[in-house]
């Protein structure tokens, strides 16, 4: 049954049918509350329709949902159909490579790196060969590398800030209030990276 619902998610999302596939994500959601996937497919579906909050509040909770599972030693019975539903979106069915694709790609949009690196990974479990797949995994890949690698440097300029405001300095500021205001009134999200267009 789980598997048929995730084909048929599937199906929709790969018609275009998002109402029809958000419906289906929410029936699954509704089914099986701690799900996952089903979140995370929802989420996707928000992303697609223009809810860019809501799927980023979704995205979190699913990240949050898989931390909490992933060091969890007891398995009562919800999370046992939780398990049936990853196993079931993971499956081999032929649209839902495409949907973990696309999962990924909203992911990387939102910097939601790790995110992105799983689901194109799960995408190519179900087919290996990809390449638009393979691609969007080495570049995320890429991308959290260089942002872990940044985390530290980022770290030491916020120390160094706190630092100079606290001796009655004002931080140096790059953009400068001008620039920062029309940064500010951007629309985040319109411009995907080139590999993604």
């Amino acid at each position: 049954m789980i598997d048929a619902l995730f084909d048929l998610f599937g199906t929709f999302h790969q018609r275009g049918d998002l109402a029809q596939a958000e419906a289906i994500a929410r029936s699954i959601r509704q089914a099986i509350p701690d799900d996952c996937v089903s979140l995370q497919f929802l989420g996707l579906t928000w992303y697609r329709t223009g809810r860019r909050d809501e799927a980023i509040k979704a995205f979190k909770a699913a990240a949050a949902c898989h931390h909490e599972r992933g060091g969890s030693v007891h398995v009562d019975r919800r999370l046992h159909a939780a398990t049936q539903c990853l196993r079931a979106a993971r499956g081999n069915g032929p649209t839902l490579p495409g949907v973990w694709y696309d999962l990924g790609l909203a992911l990387f949009r939102l910097r939601r790196f790790q995110q992105a690196i799983d689901a194109f990974q799960t995408a190519l479990s179900g087919r290996p060969d990809f390449p638009a797949a393979q691609r969007a995994l080495a570049r995320s890949i890429a991308r959290a590398s260089r942002r872990q690698a940044a985390a530290p440097q980022h770290e030491a300029s916020l120390a160094g800030k706190s630092h100079a405001a606290g001796h009655g300095h004002r931080p140096l500021s790059i953009t400068g209030p001008v620039q920062a205001q029309h940064v500010q009134q951007r629309t985040p999200g319109c411009v995907a990276p080139a590999f993604l267009r």
